[in-house]
């Protein structure tokens, strides 16, 4: 066991880079980190990690070792989970990273996994702005748009469609709004997911259009955006679930409905293992199952 506990150390401190970080995550000292990294270089009579006082690079061996250490825990974690689905009933606590316009859907839908599993217990962390997994101390997160780092497992959900919204009663535009074009000089609200530039593309057939918009009012909260498109600020590009409802009552409408705007894929990511505890799994199946609705196109 000494051994598969070093094993578990090791691709903590592979997708970490850090032996603190897994020393926070584990409860487990440094010290018996460091000791479980000695155990295996001596095992195995090689180098995996090559140490510096600012930095901790894994080494050619290191990377070799690595996904056999995935797979042998692989192996032994599923082993535990379908032996767990048989004997215990799904029970802990499942820290959850979700952006705001998915995580408000999934406070609606969330007492439909709750009544199947009554010893669960779920935590929302809701934000737009993308944070790191270890530090934050969380099992799960929702992310939009491609996934950079390469210690995040990926999990993809589906795409996120987006709609260039208004609202008929509250905002008045300067000219007909029938090309992308026709944007330039009328108000704008951006949600600035992700940071960067946040230009607006669109497809019609086979011609393409970028719109640099002029933001009257941005926020790095899609519900915050959303707020003031009702309210009138301007044009908002939105999640099409987000404003599903809002379309259909009339409060808000289209604009240009003609062109389209590329979706954003939507992923569920965390830090590993690749074969997860049985309450985290369960929460990652109840987002599969649901997200396939949200991200459904509208009836």
């Amino acid at each position: 066991m000494d051994l598969l506990s070093a094993l578990h150390s090791f691709v903590r401190v592979a997708a970490t880079g850090s032996f603190s970080a897994v020393s926070r995550e584990t409860g487990a000292s440094q010290p018996t980190i460091s000791r479980h990294i000695a155990l295996l270089e001596a095992h195995y009579g090689t180098t995996l990690f090559a140490r510096t006082t600012r930095s901790l690079m894994m080494t050619e061996d290191g990377r070799s070792l690595l996904p056999h250490a995935y797979e042998v825990l692989e192996i032994l974690e599923t082993a535990e989970t379908v032996l767990g689905r048989r004997r215990a009933s799904v029970s802990g606590l499942v820290r959850l990273g979700v952006t705001t316009a998915f995580g408000l859907y999934l406070t609606n839908r969330i007492n439909e996994l709750l009544q199947k599993h009554p010893d669960l217990s779920v935590e929302l962390i809701m934000r737009d702005a993308f944070g790191d997994l270890v530090e934050e101390g969380l099992d799960l997160a929702i992310r939009v748009g491609q996934i950079a780092e390469g210690s995040l497992i990926a999990r993809k959900l589906g795409s996120v469609r987006r709609s260039l919204v208004m609202s008929p009663h509250n905002f008045q535009p300067k000219q007909p709004l029938l090309h992308p074009r026709d944007l330039m000089g009328e108000a704008c609200v951006v949600f600035t997911y992700g940071g960067g530039r946040q230009d607006w593309h669109f497809f019609c057939n086979d011609e393409e259009s970028v719109v640099a918009p002029q933001t009257a009012f941005r926020a790095n909260s899609s519900e915050a955006a959303l707020h003031a498109v009702q309210a009138g600020v301007g044009i908002g590009l939105l999640p099409e679930f987000q404003v599903r409802g809002l379309l259909a009552s009339g409060e808000l409408v289209e604009v240009i409905p003609d062109w389209a705007v590329p979706s954003m894929p939507l992923y569920a990511v965390h830090t590993g293992p690749r074969t997860l505890p049985l309450r985290t799994r369960t929460v990652l199946d109840f987002l599969i199952e649901i997200s396939a609705d949200v991200l459904a196109p509208p009836t």
